[in-house]
């Protein structure tokens, strides 16, 4: 453990960084299966999901069972798969890509990710063997019940109560959950209610009680052809073995499950970004204007590079996450009794880069599907063509799992923690570069890269070290400044696991010129992003008197590192070498 966040004060290398180019033969394989689902079976479905058809959702669930991909996190104890995290990300990102559809990753995802798992770490043995099996099958499917009209991030202020008989057998529900996925489809619902009315807690509900109701569908402006509804309990009798974990503590459950929603969410981004670069690719060289393939124009080109490089960037973040929480979960005794929840505390250890996939990968997703449906024109604006349901369905994301901002102030929040508390030496490491006051030097090809790497994350550390001291603890009252703290540390990942994605693969035999221009505009966009973040954050932690001589240093550095560049020249080579595939290739 201890492993998180040290991408605050060190590179990460091609050796230690894990990416797509280091599957192995049983991920490659799924990926392949995953792909035939999406293509043969989830894809020419897709018109019908959309009217919301439960028996349609039902049977795709069950098929996806039948491939064992609604089992991957389960144990092979209770009939699951048992793979590592990395194959469940590859699903996630492979389903949307090739099956083209939010609406059945949200019903799949909620069953599958936040719906099953609270069971996996915190279940009883009992409740594993009663519930995990047809989870597992896709035959049965989950539900998980967070959010009400009064707590939706402040999830702790929920409402609900559940109150213990006088014989101790029975806990009586009451209250009502809002926006739940997969509502009206589910037998089994995981429940958070407030045992004796203030001990937050965890309860596994089943379809039937008596007194629980499933409210209307929701009428959203996407994701149409997903159940979502409230949930309702009026004195809904539940047994005491269906609590989850332990009383007072379901907030354990709720904010470790969250942890692990945010990286799978960045997953289904990642395919949703590949999908909407492959569907433009292909029509910018079909379409014609002022006699040509509009995919010619520049300003084509441009928007198909910029989604390139946040795809890959993305790409780049989550697998490097996932790989790190592998890497912490392998090391865990498995014949521990608290084994499964022992994973779950592996994967709290990355809280900050599975915020970061989140807040990365539901943004990107966003920007991209705006720039397909701008690339289609008109067209993109009609329900003809997949743009528009695109950039509908996507617009959640960013308040799934947490909203953005809640997941900003975590990412900055969970920095300040590790420096206060010195489980990582940031401060030692802001003192060690002040004392130097210059950065290392690399040799190779990306030794530009690197070098720009490490004056995005001076410029972070100082940031972050002049806050701590203006602020200290109150930092993270201070949200606009955190905000921006959170953004350049954001940027700070990307291109760091940009350049180590990247070294595996040159190593590997990659088209070294496609590479090294991706890593060149990702250089470009982070250093001039993190460099503006600063501008705009440091007057409010350094006095006035001090400032123009605290900010020289790092100004005339930017000016010795930006390096110039014709970035246009690098657009139009990456978005010449996609129209030859007529797809995202990286």
């Amino acid at each position: 453990m201890g492993n998180g966040g040290r991408f605050l004060i060190e590179h990460g290398t091609a050796e230690s960084v894990f990416s797509r180019e280091k599957f192995d033969e049983i991920h490659r394989e799924m990926q392949t299966a995953v792909a035939d689902f999406g293509q043969n079976s989830i894809a020419p479905a897709n018109d019908d999901i959309e009217k919301l058809d439960y028996d349609l959702l039902k049977s795709l669930m069950a098929q996806a069972g039948e491939l064992g991909l609604c089992a991957i996190d389960i144990p092979e104890k209770y009939d699951g798969m048992e793979l590592d995290k990395i194959t469940s990300v590859i699903v996630g990102e492979e389903l949307t890509h090739s099956g083209h559809s939010a609406s059945f990753m949200t019903t799949f995802m909620a069953h599958s990710g936040i719906g099953t798992l609270p069971i996996v770490y915190f279940g009883t043995e009992e409740q594993k063997q009663k519930y995990l099996p047809g989870l597992g099958s896709g035959t049965k499917i989950s539900a998980y019940c967070l959010t009400e009209s009064g707590s939706g991030s402040d999830a702790l202020a929920a409402k609900t109560t559940a109150m213990l008989t006088e014989d101790g057998k029975h806990y009586i529900v009451n209250g009502t959950k809002t926006f739940i996925s997969n509502g009206a489809i589910a037998e089994v619902f995981i429940i958070y209610a407030q045992v004796d009315g203030d001990k937050f807690s965890t309860l596994i509900l089943e379809k039937g009680m008596d007194g629980l109701e499933v409210g209307a569908e929701e009428k959203k402006l996407g994701l149409k052809g997903s159940s979502t509804t409230e949930i309702i309990m009026n004195d809904v009798k539940v047994p005491v073995e269906n609590l989850l974990g332990k009383v007072g503590k379901g907030h354990i459950v709720a904010f470790n499950i969250l942890n692990v929603g945010r990286f799978k969410l960045g997953s289904a981004d990642l395919g949703g970004c590949k999908f909407a670069i492959d569907a433009t690719a292909k029509y910018v060289l079909e379409r014609r204007q002022f006699g040509q393939k509009i995919g010619n124009f520049g300003a084509i080109k441009k928007k198909i590079a910029d989604m390139a490089v946040r795809t890959f960037a993305l790409d780049s973040m989550l697998y490097r996450t996932v790989g790190l929480m592998e890497a912490g979960i392998s090391g865990l005794d498995d014949s521990d009794e608290n084994y499964h929840r022992n994973i779950a505390s592996a994967i709290e250890e990355f809280a900050i880069e599975a915020s970061i996939a989140k807040v990365y990968g539901s943004e990107a997703m966003f920007v991209i599907s705006d720039q397909a449906l701008q690339s289609y024109g008109g067209y993109g604006f009609t329900e003809e063509y997949p743009m528009a349901r695109a950039t509908r369905d996507t617009r959640v994301d960013r308040i799934f799992e947490g909203t953005n901002e809640i997941n900003r102030q975590i990412i900055a929040g969970f920095t300040l923690k590790k420096a206060l508390t010195e489980e990582i030496p940031i401060r030692d490491t802001i003192n060690k570069m002040k004392m130097k006051r210059k950065l290392p030097t690399f040799e190779g090809e990306l030794a530009q890269e690197k070098t720009v790497n490490e004056f995005v994350r001076m410029l972070m550390l100082d940031l972050l070290n002049e806050s701590i001291i203006r602020f200290g603890q109150d930092l993270k009252n201070q949200q606009q400044l955190a905000e921006n703290l959170a953004d350049m540390i954001i940027e700070t990942y990307a291109l760091d696991s940009t350049i180590a994605r990247i070294e595996n693969a040159l190593a590997g035999g990659g088209n070294a010129e496609n590479l090294l221009a991706i890593a060149k505009l990702q250089m470009i966009e982070s250093l001039d992003h993190a460099m503006d973040l600063y501008r705009k954050s440091i007057p409010t932690v350094v006095q006035d008197a001090y400032l123009s001589k605290h900010v020289k240093f790092l100004e005339d550095l930017y000016h010795q590192v930006r390096p110039w560049i014709d970035v246009f020249e690098l657009k139009e080579h990456i978005a010449d070498e996609i129209y030859k595939q007529e797809k995202y290739i990286f």
